[in-house]
């Protein structure tokens, strides 16, 4: 498998793992109401990622970031009290929310494959 392969798969995958791990976390879990998202995960690795360059950990975090990138601007105005919808709407097994995170890895997968060497 060449190295634009496998990276798109380590990518894929921590979407997927992501979601799974998500939908079988209880909702009553202080996961749900801490505001502490798996996408500053995503943004700490991508800190460490400049210092060590290693493909597999930008993977990870790139998954990590895109699989919230469309929540964001929901949640950044819902903090300020500038609500752009119900949280309903932007939350994270809407409608909106799996669709929107679906057409951004499309997109990213298309750039990625296109790009990446």
């Amino acid at each position: 498998m060449k190295e634009k392969q496998r990276f798109l798969l380590v990518f894929l995958l921590t979407i997927l793992i992501t979601r799974i791990i998500v939908f079988f976390i209880p909702r009553t879990s202080f996961i749900y109401t801490d505001q502490f998202h798996h996408s500053y995960f995503g943004f700490m690795l991508l800190i460490v990622y400049i210092f060590i360059k290693n493909y597999y950990l930008l993977a990870v975090s790139l998954g990590l970031i895109i699989d919230q990138i469309t929540q964001a601007p929901f949640y950044i105005a819902h903090l300020i009290g500038k609500g752009l919808a119900q949280p309903s709407f932007w939350y994270y097994w809407s409608n909106y929310t799996l669709i929107s995170t679906l057409i951004i890895v499309i997109i990213s997968v298309l750039i990625m494959w296109k790009y990446k060497k």
